[in-house]
């Protein structure tokens, strides 16, 4: 249907857009122009009434607002849509990779494709012709479920898919210290997560021991960049890595790379600080069009990795580059500002960032954390598909992580592996509640992580996790939501070839 209607070129003016039909794809290139270009929008004419429900994607990390809803949406759809007519399934998107922020506008009269090509906050000035997207269309095979529909369509989105080639799992420090961890406290969570992979098959991979934040020098409450220095407690990070190891798990850390404070960072010149400082706490935040900004990350992340830690969380890139906590907003940034580099768009600014700290972790995974999903896809190995659960109120992790999980599922091993983030065990939600995501997790072939408190989990407990532990090492469980096309926060699963049925209120 895309490529077999009538279209409009909106703006910027015809001579500067090309729009070329292939076989599998319409691809929008953008001339170079003296004047800047801030935004391409390429209209298909045809009625849209057959969409009787439509469930789109956002830029970013979901914030519990994924669902199949009617139109009309409430802002474009961010980089895809699929679109259900009470027998098939339509999706509407750009491939994985593409050089500018994507968005769907759905009217009565047909679909407008809108590339967003700013250069942070103003127009582009292109040094070359520009690939801004490549648009693609599929409808579903008869008889197909939604989701097998969804999981297709992400598969003809995908240019390139990165993901590890061994389960991710493991525990991450988080969810009951928010920040207030010591070495001690860490290697006693290392030795739990261990006993809990104690019961996998011989030769299964180790389970990942993420130290979150809570072990730089620099950190307070209201400050959580760089640089990266730990703390008199944790002392020596490559020691530190070497003891989980010992225990026997692999080593992981977390780290924002984007924030610094740059009295402590005077190798870091004036101009590669980036002009747009909307974070709401201390610190500035690094242009990383700049080659100063360049050599810390990846000085950074390469000291990481080199210190033994096998994962790398990197956090906080969207709200860091575009100036916002609430990125998910059709705007994306404010107007203007600028980065160093006036030629590339803030798609491209994204890419490069990603893939400098791809390479710099050589060799370690890399979980990309409040980033933008479909411009990581085929760079990272990881990526968060949700905001943060949560181990103060159980309605969050419902809403954040079984929501995302169900919804984002079908991007797994299609872009990269997606983590809907973790089960929180602590006196303050139920435990119950959270095997149950747990279990769901550990069928999802995608990445599973817990956090648990000293002595929240019963024995009963631990050996329940323990046979999640071995499950997720094992793969292939093909988990599918069944009612998500009338729940937000879906009740009914297919998994390891049975059907299962949960209630996710307290």
């Amino acid at each position: 249907m895309l490529f077999h209607h009538q279209y409009q070129i909106i703006e910027p003016s015809e001579s500067l857009v090309r729009v070329e039909s292939t076989e599998q794809s319409v691809r929008i290139v953008l001339s170079p122009s003296a004047q800047p270009i801030k935004q391409v929008r390429v209209k298909w004419l045809f009625d849209t009434s057959f969409m009787q429900k439509v469930l789109a994607d956002t830029w970013g990390v979901a914030l519990a607002d994924l669902a199949w809803r009617t139109l009309p949406l409430p802002h474009p759809a961010q980089w895809y849509f699929l679109a259900y007519d009470g027998s098939h399934t339509h999706g509407f998107g750009v491939k994985t990779g593409c050089n500018s922020f994507c968005a769907w506008d759905i009217e009565a009269d047909g679909v407008t494709l809108i590339c967003d090509v700013r250069n942070g906050g103003e127009g582009v000035y292109l040094n070359e012709p520009l690939l801004c997207a490549e648009a693609v269309y599929q409808k579903s095979e008869d008889g197909q479920t939604l989701y097998a529909a969804a999981q297709a369509f992400c598969q003809r989105m995908s240019t390139k898919s990165s993901y590890p080639d061994r389960p991710i799992y493991g525990f991450n420090t988080w969810y009951y210290t928010y920040g207030k961890i010591t070495r001690a406290s860490v290697l006693e969570d290392a030795r739990l997560c261990a006993r809990l992979a104690s019961k996998n098959d011989v030769g299964a991979p180790r389970p990942f021991m993420v130290i979150d934040d809570g072990w730089n020098r620099y950190g307070t409450d209201d400050y959580n960049g760089g640089p990266f220095v730990p703390n008199d407690d944790f002392s020596d990070m490559a020691e530190v890595a070497r003891q989980i190891s010992e225990i026997g798990c692999e080593p992981g850390i977390w780290v924002r790379p984007l924030l610094v404070l740059d009295e402590h960072c005077p190798e870091i010149p004036e101009e590669c600080y980036s002009e747009n400082q909307g974070h709401q706490c201390p610190g500035k935040v690094l242009d990383p069009t700049t080659p100063g900004a360049q050599h810390y990350i990846r000085r950074l992340i390469r000291g990481l990795s080199d210190s033994g830690y096998r994962l790398i969380k990197h956090d906080f890139t969207c709200p860091d580059l575009m100036g916002k906590q609430f990125f998910l907003k059709p705007n994306l940034t404010r107007e203007g500002w600028h980065w160093k580099d006036r030629s590339k768009t803030n798609a491209q600014v994204c890419k490069d960032l990603y893939t400098l700290i791809q390479q710099a972790a050589n060799g370690a995974y890399i979980i990309g954390c409040n980033i933008y999903n479909h411009l990581a896809a085929g760079i990272h190995d990881i990526v968060r598909s949700g905001c943060d659960t949560s181990g103060h109120h159980w309605e969050i992790t419902r809403d954040y992580g079984i929501n995302t999980l169900a919804f984002r599922l079908c991007q797994n091993k299609a872009f990269f592996m997606t983590d809907a983030d973790c089960a929180a065990f602590t006196d303050r939600v139920p435990t119950e509640l959270n095997l149950q995501f747990s279990e769901l997790l550990s069928m999802s072939d995608s990445a599973f992580f817990i956090s648990a408190a000293p002595g929240i989990l019963s024995r009963e407990d631990e050996e329940r996790l323990m046979q999640m532990f071995r499950r997720i090492t094992r793969g292939g469980s093909n988990l599918e939501p069944l009612d998500w096309l009338e729940r937000m926060v879906p009740e009914q699963f297919s998994g390891d070839g049975r059907q299962l049925c949960y209630r996710w209120d307290e």
